[in-house]
């Protein structure tokens, strides 16, 4: 006749179960340190870019310094406003990049330094300062310059054919251009 083991192997079961839960929270806990180790190093190299890129000609306050007065090309002809308009074109959107990498660099690096505390646990100035980068991202959003939107679109595309593609998301009027 069979013995009833049932609460013996539910225990041992429980305990089992508990020590290996033991043993993969301190693994998670070993892990973690490690990875904030490594994003603290991360974050000083990220501040040694910023720094870099801050007061160099990179700098988007810089780069409109160096700019030509739209007569310096020439005037009268339209070859001459035509390049002008090209440059001024250029020159802009590398403005554009530079604030943008700059801010972009900013909040990676407040997201390495709260990546221990969780977003609740940082102070309001550092929570506004986010939310004004991300603003500002949403805002200089292009989604055709998105290389992940066109993949999507094409993969869409491929496997419904005749089908409508994604919209573009994000800003409906395409961006700043």
């Amino acid at each position: 006749m069979a013995v009833d083991n049932g609460p013996v192997l539910m225990g041992a079961a429980a305990g089992t179960a508990a020590a290996i839960s033991a043993q993969a929270a301190a693994q998670t806990a070993a892990a973690l340190k490690i990875e904030y180790d490594s994003l603290t190093e991360y974050k000083n190299m990220v501040k040694v870019l910023l720094d870099d890129l801050t007061g160099s000609n990179a700098d988007h306050k810089k780069l409109a310094d160096g700019t030509l007065p739209a007569a310096k090309l020439g005037h009268g002809f339209p070859e001459a406003d035509a390049l002008f308009k090209s440059y001024d074109t250029v020159i802009t959107e590398l403005q554009k990049l530079s604030k943008g990498l700059a801010d972009q660099i900013e909040a990676l690096g407040i997201a390495i330094m709260t990546a221990g505390k969780g977003y609740g646990d940082v102070d309001e100035d550092t929570q506004r300062r986010m939310v004004a980068i991300a603003k500002e991202a949403e805002k200089q959003y292009v989604p055709e310059r998105d290389p992940y939107l066109e993949e999507q679109r094409r993969l869409a595309a491929s496997q419904h054919p005749g089908t409508p593609t994604p919209g573009t998301g994000g800003n409906a009027t395409g961006g700043n251009h």
